[in-house]
């Protein structure tokens, strides 16, 4: 039997409002990692001191029922109780409510199964930060429970309590990465998030596709700057892929791979504040070693993602394509992980600050240098309007930012069937670039349109020529590996 949640779930349509002073942190007191960490976060972002809650006698790795029940549940019970802190499903008793938690480096990733052993959904195993998402609360410990604000349009607030609390953690490969974790989204969000999104569906199952595909209709429908793979196999390993990615959602292959691996000479990198993703049963076994998707991600310069400790099934696993939704929306990441998770006290951990959001519908002054930002400018004012946008791309014809309004536009004349157009932007953007990596990738593009075209010859021309600009560039392999998709007959 799933777990039913035996608490009252008050409907309300209103936003979720996460502030600093309804967000707790623990960390693992005996760690100086962890400590300098909460201590840079909390400075950072004003968690009050009674807020910051210290764990002892824990280690990464994974941690048994009992110790869980010893070592973290009834320590933060307790210390909820003596500061004033309403944990979600806890007492009615008066003080500040709490909606989120951060996990701090250094804390346990798993609890692991315990005696008698179950198989398949029916395990009490569990991710660590997952099982907190119910502190307080009286449940079954036999297989996973079912998320009440999963699907939801927002989450509800007014009511003295909320059901479930939402848990990210901040944690990974290094120092390096976990110092960019918690400084770059204050960062990104004075100047706003701007780039590409990076979408790699193909996987084995409809229903993951579905969520995959999700992201990219997104930007489809809202003309934003979209790389879009849909072969069933992954973005190849060495593709020059642009740097300047925002957003990145995939699926399905393990161990890391592509330009996302640690041994690409891609020399790739996420822009600051970028949010990566990647569906795969074991993609956050381990936070350090670069060996799974959320430490490869992290090291590419990702600063939230997500991933599950053990296999999770598909329909409990995170819903990429609400998470990604409810982002481009504007909400933060602790609001948008709660609402596009189906299962509690199950397997799936979010990597990242909850207070992050990387899409703020107000306030921002952009840079209207930004070629970005001069898209999404023209995107409004075109009201997304093809022969609109087409003009704005032609007026910038020997602009600064030819090349990418070239690009962007010949993906859209792409997914709207326009392929005359898409081969004409493309060749302009492989034109107009200069650095090898673009010119490379927008060639790549340019010969897949010959290809859908069936212009044949055209796209086995082209490639050839792409493979001696290429040289000994680090993607030469990634165009040697994608030469059979253009035989010359």
């Amino acid at each position: 039997m799933q777990k039913i949640l035996c608490l009252l779930l008050l409907v309300c349509c209103c936003a979720f409002g996460l502030e600093p002073s309804e967000v707790v942190v623990v960390y693992n007191a005996d760690s100086p990692a962890s400590c300098e960490a909460t201590k840079r976060y909390c400075a950072k972002r004003s968690i009050p001191k009674k807020q910051r809650l210290p764990l002892h006698g824990l280690k990464r790795g994974d941690i048994s029922r009992a110790q869980f029940d010893s070592l973290v549940k009834q320590p933060l019970l307790v210390m909820g109780e003596e500061r004033g802190l309403v944990w979600p499903c806890g007492s009615q008793r008066p003080g500040k409510n709490i909606k989120a938690m951060v996990l701090m480096p250094d804390l346990p990733l798993r609890i692991t199964e315990s005696a008698p052993k179950g198989s398949g959904m029916q395990v009490n195993a569990a991710a660590l930060d997952s099982e907190l998402m119910l502190l307080g609360a009286e449940y079954p410990l036999a297989s996973f429970g079912k998320n009440p604000y999963f699907g939801k349009p927002s989450l509800p607030t007014g009511e003295e309590r909320q059901v479930l609390m939402s848990v990210c953690r901040i944690d990974g490969p290094d120092d390096a990465c976990i110092k960019r974790m918690i400084d770059d989204p204050l960062m990104i969000e004075r100047t706003g998030l701007w780039g590409w999104t990076v979408v790699d569906t193909g996987g084995p199952y409809k229903e993951g596709d579905a969520m995959v595909e999700q992201v990219a209709d997104i930007c489809i429908k809202n003309r934003m700057p979209l790389f879009y793979e849909k072969t069933k196999s992954t973005i190849v390993a060495d593709y020059p892929l642009m740097q300047n990615v925002i957003c990145y959602c995939g699926w399905y292959t393990n161990p890391p791979n592509g330009p996302f691996c640690k041994d690409s000479k891609s020399g790739f990198k996420f822009a600051p504040g970028a949010v990566a993703f990647h569906l795969h049963s074991f993609s956050a076994t381990s936070l350090y070693n670069g060996n799974t998707w959320v430490s490869a991600l992290l090291q590419r310069g990702a600063c939230v993602t997500a991933g599950n400790v053990a296999e999770p099934y598909l329909g409990p696993s995170l819903n990429c394509g609400l998470f990604f939704a409810h982002l481009f929306d504007g909400k933060t990441v602790g609001e948008a992980a709660l609402l596009a998770s189906p299962s509690v006290s199950w397997h799936c951990i979010v990597l990242g600050d909850p207070l992050y959001r990387p899409f703020p519908r107000t306030g921002l002054s952009p840079n209207k240098n930004n070629p970005f930002v001069r898209w999404r400018v023209a995107v409004n004012r075109s009201k997304g309007s093809l022969a609109a946008l087409q003009a704005t791309v032609d007026a910038e014809k020997y602009g600064s930012a030819a090349p990418l309004f070239a690009e962007i536009f010949a993906g859209i004349c792409r997914e709207s069937n326009r392929l005359n157009d898409a081969e004409r932007y493309y060749r302009l953007a492989m034109e107009s670039y200069s650095p090898l990596r673009d010119k490379l990738r927008a060639g790549l593009c340019l010969a897949y349109s010959f290809k859908a075209l069936n212009k044949k010859k055209e796209a086995a021309e082209l490639m050839n020529k792409l493979q001696k600009k290429c040289g000994s560039s680090p993607y030469a392999a990634a165009l040697q590996k994608l030469l059979p998709d253009f035989p010359a007959k």
